[in-house]
């Protein structure tokens, strides 16, 4: 799951339109970073450090352009499961400038700011831009290795068969932990029952974690990639995938 929420009075942009808001003058304790310069820094690092290409990008401004929000999505060259990379900055000091990585990124215009992989929040103090580089490259290492590691994850499911009875009865333990909610259950049983997406169809542990995350997408969107941990906690800890 990858995803630039705007609800909260951001609106999309392109990127064009990002760089081009004014960089605020700097005081003796804040240090704005430019948008452009964050951008550009995170392309240059995915060419020269993962050698991936980027496959899409998305960015939101609020209304004064005084925050932005963005995802880049690399092409990892596996169609169900990408590495994503969310971005955010302010020129009004209500935002620290943030970097989130992982196979699960949320970034949210009310503020909401997560990945499955790591996230880390820099102040615009005084060398906020070198400290800022120097934690792109330290956690570039980290996110492949995070991302390796969901797609064993991925492919012990695939190995595990799971006929439709045996899956309703995950569901419903799902259910009765707290793991989902009666409507996302709803959404869960009636994706498992009937796959909406082909290449989910096949009846293994797969499929049915795919059905668990499109009930998932029902709730408060801030708490989206916390449900999406507890689903995967819950998965992992199945018989047979450890």
């Amino acid at each position: 799951m990858q995803g630039l929420v705007l609800h909260a009075g951001a609106k999309k942009v392109t990127r064009e339109m990002v760089e081009a808001v004014q960089v605020p003058t700097p005081t003796r304790s804040w240090r704005p970073v430019p948008y452009s310069h964050a951008i550009e820094y995170l392309h240059t690092t995915i060419e020269r450090e993962l050698k991936l290409p980027v496959v899409g990008e998305a960015y939101g401004l609020n209304k004064a352009g005084d925050q932005m929000f963005g995802v880049i999505t690399l092409d990892t060259g596996n169609a169900e499961h990408g590495l994503s990379i969310g971005l955010r900055q302010s020129y009004n000091k209500s935002l620290s400038l943030g970097l989130a990585v992982g196979a699960q990124v949320f970034v949210c215009d009310n503020l909401a700011f997560s990945g499955s992989a790591f996230k880390v929040l820099r102040k615009n103090t005084l060398n906020v831009w070198r400290d800022f580089k120097a934690l792109v490259k330290a956690q570039v290492d980290v996110a492949l290795g995070h991302y390796d590691s969901i797609q064993v994850d991925i492919g012990k499911l695939k190995s595990i068969p799971c006929n439709v009875r045996r899956g309703y009865s995950f569901l419903g333990v799902m259910m009765g932990e707290g793991l989902l909610t009666p409507t996302q259950a709803t959404v869960a049983f009636d994706d498992w029952t009937k796959p909406r997406h082909e290449a989910f169809a096949e009846r293994n542990l797969w499929g049915l974690y795919n059905a668990v995350t499109e009930g998932l997408k029902k709730g408060a969107p801030a708490k989206l990639l916390d449900r999406h941990a507890k689903a995967h906690d819950f998965f992992t800890s199945i018989k047979g995938l450890n």
